[in-house]
């Protein structure tokens, strides 16, 4: 077994073993910023996604479709390319639900 104690968080991340599978969706584009713009997507079957954003984004999990809160919601910074961990203690169905703060294109991965 590797002694994760030497290497760089980077390294440490990627022994961890295999990965999923990678499944890239369709690129969504925001047309404005009302909450009722909010995409839904859903995540159930991804244990991560990867997250791009051609400009900032708000963004929640639920086991609904839920629209996003500009004033309660985590921010993503544009043009950052971020992993985060679907939070499967939610239940059986899982929505990455993302909100543009203006007009932008978002990529997301699932793995």
């Amino acid at each position: 077994m590797a002694d994760l104690h030497k290497l760089t968080v980077q390294e440490a991340m990627n022994a961890s073993g295999a990965g999923g599978v990678w499944t890239v969706n369709a690129a969504a584009t925001h047309g404005g910023t009302g909450t009722t713009d909010t995409i839904h997507l859903d995540v159930s079957g991804a244990g991560q996604i990867g997250i791009f954003a051609a400009g900032d984004i708000y963004f929640n999990f639920s086991t609904t479709t839920t629209d996003c809160n500009t004033s309660n919601d985590l921010r993503i910074p544009g043009s950052t390319l971020t992993f985060i961990t679907v939070p499967r203690g939610l239940g059986s169905t899982i929505y990455f639900n993302h909100l543009g703060v203006a007009a932008v294109a978002v990529r997301v991965v699932e793995v």
